[in-house]
């Protein structure tokens, strides 16, 4: 679930115009993100998974995806230790997660665009 307050605040701190931009920009980095994570975990490399799972989360989190943040931070930390068992049972919840919630913010910025034309 979207948290509209962070994103109310982001808009009002940055403007409408930079918020589209970098919407955009955090949109495609997130898909990256989230590939890069399914390639470390498939190839075991858990210390490169925490790194690209503590991006995701600050910038999840910077934009109001709370869910998506809150499972990436407990990815990073199950990577940081190698739980193996952990980031198997975490990974398809962040993923759906990070599916829904960027979905819907990519329809909050498509209502906020139009609404500011």
């Amino acid at each position: 679930m979207l948290d509209r307050r962070v994103i109310e605040q982001l808009i009002d701190d940055i403007g409408q115009d930079v918020f589209g931009r970098l919407s955009r920009q955090f949109l495609d980095e997130t898909t990256e993100r989230i590939a890069a994570i399914k390639a470390c975990r498939q190839g075991a490399e858990w210390k490169e998974l925490a790194r690209h799972a503590h991006s995701l989360k600050s910038t999840s989190q910077s934009f109001g995806l709370q869910q998506t943040g809150q499972l990436a931070a407990a990815l990073q930390h199950a990577g940081d230790r190698e739980q193996v068992a952990l980031i198997e049972q975490l990974s398809p919840d962040l993923f759906a997660a990070a599916t829904v919630e960027c979905r819907e913010f990519a329809e909050l910025c498509d209502q906020l665009a139009f609404s500011s034309q």
